[in-house]
């Protein structure tokens, strides 16, 4: 309890306040639209306090770590977050997840969330640096990572490969004999989704060939419906086609089987994510294999050795990429059906 009473007091040292109003304040049992509030939580801040991070020296405490993230449907999504609970459970701390609400500002969520907990793990794909340094200068010291892609990391970031992603798939077709090539996108707003279609991109034109066609999806199964609906009213077939996640490219198979088309045969498609459905449809899908548990059990490390100061918040974010791989199935030109015709 030294730690607390030492946070505590350096807080009081601050605004002017006694100890007890401090401790009244940070136990909620003041108004936090008062004054006193306001400046015993934004000294609070400041200094990085937390009640939880602050309670106790020892480092076998059961941590309470905050998954924070945003309101997504997909699959994918479903898994990454079992696999953080899995993992953080297995090494005996805690993990709450808090979706974000798009009305309030993020900072300031964030900034009553941290009274709670002892460190975050951001999962927010749709947000840019300057939203990211915003949260930044809010909590300077307190701990802080990331899981998501972005242009100029903030904070130290662990994520998939997703470049890579598209590079594997692009050399999949181009090795199995693809002479065109289509890519169903991703939403605009999400990093990973133009990683992915720039891997591709990149490596079918190193190549000397180009992208022919081109669809932006929205990550939905109802998205790879419409992009088959597209390409099919184009009279477009005999092409390898690129899909920015599992859930778009078994949509376009879904479709594509409504309208008895051969997949694969007229169309050859990858996903990306390995989801089960991936699987378990038929045909099998090719896709992009993710390694959620890799990337869950690297990142949490880090982050609890951030909480027990065992590792240092540098001054500029470091980004560490978890390897993919390609798991080929049936629906690309190398499937075993295809083989068979």
């Amino acid at each position: 309890m030294l730690k607390m009473a030492s946070g505590l007091k350096e807080i009081s040292t601050i605004t002017g306040y006694s100890l007890s109003t401090v401790s009244r304040v940070l136990a909620n049992k003041i108004s936090g639209d008062s004054q006193s509030a306001k400046e015993i939580l934004s000294a609070a801040r400041e200094i990085g306090y937390s009640k939880y991070r602050d309670a106790s020296p020892s480092s076998n405490r059961i941590l309470d770590i905050a998954l924070i993230t945003q309101h997504f449907s997909e699959e994918f999504y479903a898994y990454l977050y079992a696999s953080f609970d899995r993992i953080c459970a297995k090494e005996g701390h805690s993990l709450t997840i808090h979706s974000l609400r798009y009305n309030k500002s993020i900072k300031e969520q964030l900034l009553y969330l941290s009274q709670n907990h002892d460190g975050f793990i951001l999962f927010l794909p749709t947000l840019d640096s300057l939203g990211y340094r915003v949260i930044k200068d809010a909590l300077p010291k307190y701990p802080i990572i990331s899981i998501a892609p972005v242009l100029e990391p903030i904070f130290d970031t662990f994520t998939f490969d997703s470049y890579q992603g598209g590079v594997l798939a692009a050399r999949q077709f181009i090795e199995s004999g693809c002479e065109e090539f289509g890519v169903i996108h991703g939403p605009l707003e999400k990093w990973e989704a133009e990683l992915r279609k720039n891997g591709f991109k990149d490596t079918i034109e190193r190549e000397g060939k180009k992208i022919s066609w081109d669809y932006r999806g929205d990550y939905s199964f109802e998205s790879g419906e419409k992009a088959f609906h597209n390409i099919h009213n184009k009279n477009i077939s005999q092409i390898g086609i690129f899909a920015s996640n599992d859930q778009m490219a078994v949509g376009f198979i879904h479709a594509a089987l409504e309208k008895r088309v051969k997949i694969p045969g007229d169309y050859f498609i990858i996903g990306y994510d390995n989801i089960l459905f991936s699987k378990i449809f038929f045909p099998k899908l090719t896709t992009i294999n993710t390694d959620v548990d890799k990337l869950s059990s690297e990142a949490l490390d880090y982050l609890i050795q951030i909480i027990k100061g065992q590792t240092k918040i540098g001054n500029s974010a470091k980004k560490t990429l978890i390897p993919v791989g390609l798991v080929a199935r049936d629906t690309d030109k190398r499937g075993k059906y295809d083989k068979q015709n």
